[in-house]
């Protein structure tokens, strides 16, 4: 790399924080993370990066245009299915009105390429039209269409990277790969849906690694839109996925299958297109379902 300047938002998070902890081992790079908790934040990564203190909205779009970042990696966000009052406050006030005062504290300076992280979930009918599944869904895509407004008028490159199903490594909210081991050998069943839904697992080093290319080579990527499926391609099921832990645990998962009823509005089958992005960005996922999970299992315990 040659003296990037990177900021980061959401970097003490599932991903920013594995993010981060990739990119400081690097040279020639300078980086900024975007925090409500300073102390929170220097308790992970020390003196090792800047901080910059989401707060007085003034003094933030100061600090920012201080730093003057090239690049921009837009990680937080808040994240549920509850369309609950007070899910659905957070949600705005995460999700948008965050993204719409970074958006804005930008403005002055030299951004060549900001990264959004989507969901899957945005697009319930399993093509490239947006139709939110969740009311967290809805908000991602109208951050999505935001920082669109902003990249046309600012002349930046924009990546909305399309997560999918991504796990590894220790969470603060489980998933469904943590219910599934909290089922192994356990006396009382763990409830679950029916466990036909089909998704695609992509470890989170592989999101990683996905990021980090992004940063250090997009000035000779081909770009040509804005949405990249970022997944593996390979799909399974919940009881396939189930069937690989038993089978690399040796262990029983104790599951009542079916007692918890699926929403209609679930996704049932969500199937990353890597085409894009192995073509275009020169990326592809690297770990295997049953690599990744025996990283998972192996840091787990």
């Amino acid at each position: 790399m040659s003296g990037k300047k990177l900021l980061i938002t959401g970097g003490t998070g599932y991903v920013g924080s594995a993010l981060v902890n990739k990119l400081i081992t690097q040279e020639n790079i300078e980086i900024a993370l975007v925090v409500r908790d300073v102390h929170k934040a220097k308790e992970l990564f020390k003196d090792l990066v800047t901080y910059i203190l989401y707060d007085d909205l003034v003094e933030f779009k100061s600090n920012i245009e201080e730093f003057s970042p090239e690049i921009v990696v837009h990680l937080a966000a808040y994240s549920t299915s509850s369309d609950e009052p007070k899910d659905v406050t957070k949600l705005i006030e995460s999700n948008i009105i965050f993204t719409s005062n970074l958006l804005i504290a930008l403005e002055n300076c030299k951004v060549k390429l900001f990264v959004n992280t989507g969901s899957f979930s945005e697009h319930h009918h399993i093509n490239n039209e947006f139709s939110p599944t969740y009311f967290y869904s809805a908000t991602k895509t109208s951050a999505r269409y935001m920082i669109e407004y902003y990249s046309k008028k600012n002349a930046f490159k924009f990546v909305n990277a399309i997560l999918f199903t991504v796990y590894g490594k220790k969470n603060g909210s489980k998933k469904i790969i943590d219910y599934a081991m909290d089922s192994l050998g356990s006396v009382t069943p763990i409830c679950m849906s029916d466990g036909k839904q089909i998704l695609d697992f992509i470890h989170i080093d592989d999101i990683v690694e996905f990021c980090r290319n992004l940063i250090e080579n997009f000035e000779n990527l081909t770009i040509s839109k804005i949405d990249y499926d970022v997944g593996t391609g390979d799909c399974i099921s919940i009881r396939e996925l189930v069937k690989y832990i038993e089978n690399i645990t040796n262990k029983k998962a104790n599951i009542s299958w079916g007692v918890n009823q699926s929403r209609k509005v679930d996704t049932i089958k969500a199937c990353a297109d890597v085409s894009s992005s192995q073509e275009e960005l020169k990326y592809s996922a690297k770990v295997s379902i049953v690599d990744g999970l025996v990283r998972y299992i192996e840091e787990r315990d």
